[in-house]
């Protein structure tokens, strides 16, 4: 077993040598996990703010609004500086190289309103929620319009609906996917041509008392008695992405529930992240309140990176919460205040070249997180315990787990390695120790399936020789009683 873990360490040398940089400091801000009983207990921070931009020191001037942030393929970052009416990118040196605030339209000059969400796919064609003038522009690399899209003109849309679009995505596929302010229904859909076909991934109504109530009540009611009452509405959306496995991802700003704050929608519109244990719960787990009003976890924004991780933004405590590709969460980072790596109004979040970046709207600039140590080796470890890689992933984790004892995953992780050799009662301590009764009651079965395989043997001999006795003892007792009878006449 011992050569083993050498030879997996061996073989990590590489990996670890190709690793991100990181960055050792102090935080401005507690970093934290949850144990079993959702108690927050504290941790390493995996992130650390490393620098802060404002738009004077990009060269662009003065942010005024800003509500957006945009990382492309080849690292350029754009900003959504929506109260200067433009679109400011930078290069990977963070230097301003475009200002985006006039677009061509068939040779006429187009001005932007109010710029709210941007998307800018492997080509460099640019998507733009301009709300204020309610409609979405797609414009190519040169920034010549191609397409404009309004509100269309279909029996789904609600009569006396305005079209005010704030976020949009676009799939492999070329469908558009777009967020608009008072729309309950879902993500609106277009296709590559602008047409709209209908609502993706509708939110449902969230079961509360009051809703149970209400529907009671309903049925009781006339027709017109009903009408008059009012209506039931799903959960409105806050923000959206599209990873690169091609999945929408979206946030929810409010959850009654406090569930399926987060969501990655599969090509139904249907739900598949369910976070750890199936919870599908996201954000803080120990709630306060304030005037009576209780504050929970309100996500603004999310990014998905090329591995499948995602970085949820919390307007209510300033917080980052970090999950793998399955909803497990990973890091927890930032919060409210003055200092660097604290925020105002913290209104985007994305990720760029394994790093951070977080948009505040009222400081009017953006923040750069770094990985710490910790944080650098609990991503390599999570991204091959997601490989399969349990044996090469167990060396990390076991790094990780003596940096922070309260890391479950990182005891899961160490679990799997030795299930998968076979050490079923070492791998049954540690899934005690990351509370994972689901791998605990899998590894029980294991350990008693194997209890019985290797008693099998003296199992049967047992049986077969109790069998045997007992019908060699009835054909002996038979014997004499027929030996008795013969005597007897």
């Amino acid at each position: 077993m011992k050569m083993k873990w050498m030879l997996a360490a061996v073989l990590l040398l590489p990996i670890l040598a190709a690793a991100p940089l990181t960055v050792s400091a102090e935080a401005p801000y507690q970093s934290y996990v949850y144990n079993e009983w959702d108690k927050s207990k504290a941790a390493p921070a995996s992130y650390l703010p490393e620098r802060t931009y404002t738009g004077n020191q990009l060269g662009a001037g003065a942010f005024s609004d800003p509500q957006d942030l945009f990382v492309d393929k080849s690292g350029a970052i754009y900003i959504a500086d929506t109260g200067n009416k433009r679109i400011v990118k930078l290069n990977e040196r963070f230097e301003t190289v475009e200002i985006i605030d006039k677009l061509s339209d068939n040779g006429k000059e187009m001005t932007l309103a109010a710029p709210m969400g941007l998307f800018v796919t492997d080509e460099g064609t640019m998507y733009i929620a301009d709300k204020d003038n309610g409609r979405i522009i797609r414009a190519g690399a040169d920034r010549k319009v191609e397409l404009i899209i309004e509100k269309p003109a279909d029996p789904l849309i609600p009569e006396g609906f305005q079209f005010k679009p704030t976020k949009v995505a676009v799939d492999n596929a070329g469908r558009i996917y777009v967020l608009s302010e008072g729309q309950f229904y879902g993500l609106m859909q277009f296709n590559s041509k602008g047409q709209f076909t209908g609502y993706f991934g509708s939110n449902r109504v969230e079961v509360t008392p009051a809703v149970v109530l209400e529907t009671f009540w309903k049925n009781l009611l006339s027709k017109e008695q009903r009408s008059a009452m009012m209506k039931l509405l799903p959960i409105e959306y806050s923000n959206l992405d599209v990873g690169a496995d091609n999945f929408v991802y979206t946030t929810t700003i409010i959850s009654k529930n406090s569930r399926e704050e987060i969501k990655k929608l599969n090509p139904l519109g249907n739900n598949v992240l369910m976070g750890q244990e199936g919870g599908a719960d996201f954000g803080d787990k120990e709630f306060s309140f304030k005037q009576g009003v209780k504050q929970d976890t309100s996500f603004v924004d999310l990014s998905i990176d090329a591995e499948g991780f995602i970085a949820g933004l919390d307007r209510t405590r300033g917080r980052i919460f970090e999950y793998d590709s399955e909803g497990n969460p990973i890091a927890v980072f930032g919060s409210l205040g003055n200092q660097k790596g604290t925020f105002l109004q913290p209104s985007a979040v994305t990720y760029w070249k394994g790093e951070v970046l977080v948009l505040d709207t009222a400081k009017r600039n953006i923040t750069r997180f770094a990985l710490s140590e910790y944080g650098s080796l609990v991503r390599q470890a999570t991204v091959l315990y997601n490989q399969g890689l349990y044996e090469e992933a167990a060396v990390i984790w076991k790094s990780v787990a003596k940096r922070n004892a309260n890391n479950s995953i990182a005891y899961v992780g160490i679990a799997k390695a030795l299930e998968k050799e076979g050490s079923y009662d070492e791998a049954l301590a540690y899934y005690r120790q990351g509370t994972d009764r689901s791998g605990y009651s899998d590894t029980f079965g294991q350990i008693r399936m194997q209890t019985v395989r290797n008693n099998l043997p003296v199992i049967m001999t047992v049986f077969i020789l109790a069998i045997a006795g007992y019908y060699g003892y009835k054909a002996i007792a038979a014997a004499r009683n027929k030996r008795r009878k013969e005597v007897t006449r």
